[in-house]
């Protein structure tokens, strides 16, 4: 959904994230995959406190566990086109 009045101030860092969604939706898990994720924590009689659903999800996961929270950032910041 776009605003009313659209700034030009932010017409570049629209169009990376136009772009970035698109290419990330484009490129997703399997919907199944994630709505299976979802029962099993709605229905786990002892239900952890995270989950990870599909592949990608589980990339990050680690990587978020293993590199230090800086470079992570960074790492992300990167992939989704955003300003250090």
């Amino acid at each position: 959904m776009q605003g009313d009045t659209l700034l030009p101030l932010y017409a570049s860092g629209r169009r990376n994230f136009d772009e970035v969604l698109a290419k990330n939706l484009s490129g997703g898990d399997d919907p199944a995959t994630v709505a299976k994720v979802i029962l099993a924590a709605a229905t786990d009689k002892n239900p952890k406190l995270r989950r990870t659903a599909g592949s990608t999800a589980a990339g990050i996961s680690a990587f978020h566990r293993v590199l230090p929270a800086r470079i992570f950032d960074r790492i992300v910041r990167k992939f989704n086109r955003m300003p250090n």
